[in-house]
């Protein structure tokens, strides 16, 4: 049977075993790890007007960061991740990262040619 992707949809390296099961921030199931999206969010109880107050007065605001696991199929429909061609899907850098490296190398490449 052909393969869908080259990782089986896991960001673990090789066949290294099992991983911990966490569960989805929004329906509660039981996903492998590796498996999990994982967002990162800041998430601070002061609200942004007296934040951005008590920051001019020189006080720090501190933010903790929060961590939520979704499952792929809860990822897809919150819109978090998005469905993506099967040529798209062969690109394995994130299209964030992407961008920012091809601008990095333009960049780069206008220094070299000023200073040249």
């Amino acid at each position: 049977m052909p393969k869908k992707r080259r990782s089986g949809g896991r960001k673990k390296a090789g066949s290294v075993g099992r991983e911990p099961p966490v569960p989805c921030s929004q329906c509660g199931r039981l996903v492998p790890a590796d498996k999990a999206i994982r967002v990162t969010k800041r998430y601070t109880p002061v609200e942004a007007k007296l934040a951005r107050e008590l920051e001019k007065g020189g006080a720090y605001v501190a933010a903790r960061p929060m961590v939520k696991y979704y499952c792929v199929s809860c990822a897809v429909h919150a819109g978090i991740v998005k469905v993506r061609s099967r040529e798209e899907r062969k690109i394995r850098v994130p299209l964030q990262l992407a961008s920012k490296k091809l601008k990095q190398k333009v960049i780069f490449k206008k220094m070299l040619t000023q200073t040249v």
